[in-house]
């Protein structure tokens, strides 16, 4: 066998997994043949050819711009995150001065409308006071009331409700403006015990879905449940 054909033969026992292999070993290998780098050529999406050394600037490029885009997110979220707080803060003042249950109802349904952009809110108590469930329909229910056991899950849970909600929900929730309510969020006020639900609605059958973060009306729950307990005791 002749020398160049045995060469030939030894060139074709080295597979790609050992060229590989000894690039990572080696990864000072292109320094030293530098010229290569220019001279090697990987097909582009567009069809032609293009450098080692054009390949990588794309994919830095590539990276770049994807870092770029997940730092834009990461201080877009930390922006909205620090505007809440403030947002709650500023509630938590406001319920502390609040003088009547009327008082801390119109301050959850401006901050609800005026930061969160919600379409519709409502607040029901459950009450077995026969005279307020009279007297104001649209605040109080009676807690033995049959329809209560559309929200049995909300009562057993404790747990906030986001998605799309049932005709039967909605109805009951959002009374007159249950035709205009494509998604909503179903709220507990609780303590040891649920003693009122808040309806959160919104036109867009996508504005809340089961899968969104409710950390913030926890907290907004929490604030609620707080300063109105000392009116419907």
């Amino acid at each position: 066998m002749t020398n160049q054909a045995q060469a030939k033969n030894e060139i074709q026992l080295i597979d790609e997994d050992q060229v590989i292999e000894y690039l990572k070993e080696h990864t000072d290998f292109f320094i030293g043949h530098s010229e290569l780098l220019a001279e090697i050529e990987i097909p582009h999406e567009s069809g032609s050819a293009i450098s080692l050394i054009e390949r990588q600037l794309s994919v830095l490029r590539s990276k770049n711009k994807n870092l770029d885009h997940r730092l834009r997110d990461l201080m877009t979220a930390a922006h909205e995150n620090q505007r809440l707080n403030e947002s709650l803060q500023q509630l938590a003042i406001n319920l502390f001065m609040a003088e009547s249950l009327d008082d801390v109802i119109a301050t959850v349904i401006e901050e609800l409308k005026s930061k969160l952009e919600t379409d519709f809110v409502s607040i029901y108590f459950l009450s077995r006071d026969e005279k307020k469930i009279k007297q104001q329909p649209e605040r109080y229910i009676n807690e033995n009331d049959e329809q209560l056991e559309l929200f049995s899950k909300l009562f057993e849970d404790k747990r906030i409700q986001c998605g799309r909600l049932s005709k039967e929900q909605i109805k009951l929730l959002f009374a007159d403006n249950a035709e205009d309510v494509g998604s909503g969020a179903m709220v507990p006020l609780a303590d040891t015990r649920v003693f009122g639900i808040m309806g959160i609605g919104g036109r867009d059958a996508q504005r809340y879905h089961p899968g969104m973060g409710t950390e913030y009306l926890q907290k907004l729950a929490d604030l609620i449940s707080a300063s109105v307990k000392r009116f419907v005791d």
